[in-house]
């Protein structure tokens, strides 16, 4: 149910610098808290282009990984709650 509000909200990155090394995303939030993020929450991070809505990067994610749609959903949502309580992404639309 969450996920239906979510869908077609527009995610924009607000963070001050991020750099891949290997498999981890470091993102500077801009608290300037640093902070490290896995390969799949990498892949998240780097589709948010300020244009694709979160059903369109869940699409990627679907491509990508052979997983659940309903656990994807449910994990988009605590993922993007966490990403915002850290302030790294905020939604439009």
């Amino acid at each position: 149910m969450v996920f239906q509000w979510l869908k077609n909200k527009i995610p924009h990155r607000s963070v001050v610098k991020m750099r891949q090394n290997d498999d981890i995303l470091i993102v500077c939030a801009n608290s300037l808290t640093i902070y490290y993020f896995n390969s799949t929450a990498a892949f998240f991070l780097n589709s948010v282009d300020g244009k694709a809505t979160v059903e369109d990067i869940k699409n990627k994610f679907l491509q990508k990984y052979e997983v659940d749609e309903v656990m994807l959903e449910n994990d988009f949502v605590d993922m993007i709650r966490e990403l915002q309580w850290k302030e790294i992404l905020t939604l439009e639309g």
